[in-house]
């Protein structure tokens, strides 16, 4: 299974990275690809989750909820495989570090790639950034 991992630094309090991450109604703002998502339970570990990525419909979980700490989720794909990510959120200087894991399995694997997850975090890194008071 492909592992990816990436870290970025966000300047903006862990508090609104966090926020941002799990504000599912503007994750299409980042994370363009992934659509529909819903949790039936809101953010509650072991909670269904199910979404729509790049046609595909998934079913899933969330796996970690720490909040301003962590945060965690694993899809399955109707055609084989599966993803794993797992985002810590840390407090450096002024800002906050995020550090994002991907593990994917089978065709998620050649779909889910370490160049889209680094350009996924620069998207939410500028949407965080602008949203942040001058």
């Amino acid at each position: 299974m492909p592992h990816h991992e990436e870290s970025i630094v966000i300047n903006a309090p862990v508090g609104s990275v966090f926020a941002a991450m799990t504000d599912i109604e503007r994750w299409n703002e980042w994370w363009p690809q992934i659509q529909n998502v819903r949790l039936q339970n809101g953010w509650t570990v072991n909670g269904a989750m199910d979404c729509r990525v790049m046609g595909m419909d998934l079913n899933g979980s969330v796996t970690v909820y720490d909040p301003d700490r962590e945060l965690g989720f694993e899809t399955k794909l109707p055609v084989g495989g599966r993803v794993l990510q797992h985002f810590t959120f840390t407090s450096e200087n002024s800002g906050t570090r995020l550090t994002a894991e991907m593990d994917a399995s089978g065709v998620a694997g050649m779909m889910f790639t370490k160049k889209r997850l680094l350009k996924e975090l620069n998207k939410l890194k500028t949407n965080v950034e602008n949203a942040e008071p001058g």
